[in-house]
C-alpha cells in the first residue's frame, strides 16, 4: 500500500512571478525530501510548472508535509489529492515521475474532482483523499478533512501567525510546553492559551491525528 500526492497550485497561470514560485516550491520539496526521507518512496517534485507530487509509504506525516508545503507557499493556494493503493511499474526512489498503478489513478481523480467542486461550489475542502476499501471510513475522512479546512479559513491572522510556527518548528503536533512557546513568540502564556483555544487548534490536531491513525489502520492489506 502506497500513499501518492499530487499538489496543484490553484490559479498559477495567473502568477506574475511564476519562476521565482516555482522555485522557491522546488528548494522546499527538497526540504521536504530530506526531512520525511524514512516516509517517501519516491521523491517530492515539480513534474509541470503547477503541479507537484511525491509516493509515501506511510501516512505518518502525511498532513504535516502538506501543512508545511502551504504555509511556506503563501500566499497561495494548493489542492492536494491524495491516492491510497498499489503501484504497478518500478519506484524510482529519486522522482516520482514514471510509476503508475491506482495510488497514482486515485490521486489524480481527487485533484480533478476538487476543481469540479469548487466550481460548483460543493465543497470547501483542498485536499481529498481516494483508495480506502470501505466507503464509510473514507467518507468520514473526507467530511472531516473539509471540516478542519473550515476552520483553517476562520484562523485570525495573529491565530494563524501562531499555528503556521508550531507546525514549522515543532510539527504537526499539540505536544509542546505552553511557557517555552510562548517565550519563543515573545508573548504571555495566558494570551498563548487564550488564541489556542479561541482557534480551535486542540480539536483540529486531533482530528488530523485520528486521521491519520485510520489512515494507518485501513491501509494495512
Amino acid at each position: 500500500m502506497y500513499y501518492a500526492l499530487i499538489g496543484d497550485i490553484v490559479d498559477s497561470k495567473a502568477i506574475q512571478n511564476r519562476l521565482e514560485v516555482q522555485e522557491t516550491l522546488s528548494n522546499y520539496l527538497e526540504t521536504i525530501n530530506q526531512t520525511f526521507h524514512d516516509d517517501i518512496s519516491a521523491n517530492f517534485i515539480i513534474t509541470l510548472g503547477d503541479e507537484f507530487q511525491g509516493l509515501l509509504k506511510s501516512p505518518t506525516h502525511l498532513f504535516e508535509i502538506i501543512m508545511k508545503i502551504q504555509i511556506i507557499m503563501q500566499p497561495y493556494k494548493i489542492r492536494f489529492g491524495i491516492g491510497m493503493g498499489q503501484i504497478l511499474t518500478k519506484i524510482n526512489n529519486k522522482m516520482s515521475i514514471g510509476a503508475d498503478g491506482p495510488a497514482w489513478w486515485n490521486a489524480r481523480n481527487m485533484i480533478i474532482e476538487l476543481k469540479q467542486n469548487e466550481k460548483g461550489m460543493k465543497s470547501i475542502s483542498n485536499i481529498k483523499i481516494s483508495g480506502l476499501k470501505n466507503k464509510l471510513v473514507l467518507d468520514l475522512i473526507n467530511i472531516n478533512l473539509s471540516i478542519c479546512y473550515s476552520i483553517e479559513q476562520k484562523w485570525t491572522i495573529d491565530q494563524k501567525q501562531i499555528i503556521d510556527y508550531i507546525i514549522i518548528y515543532y510539527g504537526l503536533t499539540d505536544k509542546f510546553t505552553q511557557k517555552k512557546l510562548a517565550d519563543e513568540l515573545n508573548i504571555s502564556t495566558v494570551n498563548l492559551n487564550k488564541k489556542l483555544k479561541l482557534s480551535l487548534f486542540y480539536d483540529y490536531m486531533k482530528a488530523k491525528a485520528i486521521i491519520t491513525h485510520l489512515l494507518e489502520i485501513e491501509g494495512i492489506e
